[in-house]
């Protein structure tokens, strides 16, 4: 496994599991109100999760030292 493989997955773990959830619905393509449906919450709580999720990914990566 390389520097950047490890360091992404470390970033993913730095996740609620819910922020995993909504995010992995989300990259494989599925709407908000989709993933709401499946997962049983409302939009807004998709929205609300993707959007703190993004933020903390950003935050690690510029820890990092990514820009």
């Amino acid at each position: 496994m390389s520097d950047q493989e490890r360091s992404v997955f470390a970033a993913l773990a730095e996740l609620t599991g819910r922020q995993r959830q909504v995010m992995a619905w989300f990259y494989d393509g599925y709407s908000v109100p989709e993933i709401a449906e499946v997962l049983e919450i409302s939009a807004d709580a998709v929205r609300q999760n993707l959007h703190r999720a993004r933020k903390q990914l950003k935050a690690h990566r510029i820890q990092q030292g990514g820009a």
